[in-house]
């Protein structure tokens, strides 16, 4: 008998491990197998009936101005108004009272916010890039838009993740 603090049990079953016989197993040989579930497999859809994956990046887990996604809203349905057959000149300004029925130069007058026309200006700027001073109707416009003819606005994706997943499900109206 050889020095071995071993039982002869241990032994072979030391013995088979040296040869290759051994259960690959994460598992202690104790645990008890887990017990069916039920309930779940009833509730749970086949995996080619199922949806679409939700949005799970992290740049879209971010919380968003109400006030911005209302006001994108808004001048995509100014945009859409527009006649794709020929080009145009657009202006905060221009969105804000169309939408709102307040002249931006009364608002001014009494000294109200104009916070709602920078919200405007960041999502024009979004769709349409850098900002001219043009004249309208012999009238100096400072901050207009080139929208070029044939622009859709439905073609075009939202600034807003709010209106991005919508438009990505295909229910955003304008």
């Amino acid at each position: 008998m050889t020095d071995s603090h071993l039982t002869e049990t241990e032994a072979l079953l030391k013995a088979r491990f040296a040869d290759g016989q051994v259960l690959h197993t994460r598992l202690p040989s104790t645990t008890q197998a887990i017990p069916a579930p039920e309930r779940a497999e009833e509730l749970l859809v086949p995996d080619d009936q199922r949806g679409r994956m939700p949005f799970t990046k992290d740049k879209y887990l971010v919380k968003e101005n109400a006030n911005l996604v209302l006001w994108e809203r808004e001048t995509r349905k100014f945009l859409r108004q527009l006649s794709p057959a020929h080009g145009h000149r657009v202006s905060a300004a221009m969105v804000y009272e169309w939408a709102t029925g307040i002249r931006v130069a009364d608002l001014a007058a009494e000294g109200g916010s104009m916070t709602d026309l920078k919200r405007i200006n960041k999502i024009l700027r979004y769709y349409f890039g850098k900002e001219y001073m043009t004249y309208i109707c012999g009238k100096k416009v400072p901050r207009a838009f080139r929208v070029k003819p044939g622009y859709y606005i439905k073609r075009h994706r939202p600034m807003t993740l709010t209106l991005y997943s919508e438009y990505c499900e295909g229910t955003l109206n304008p």
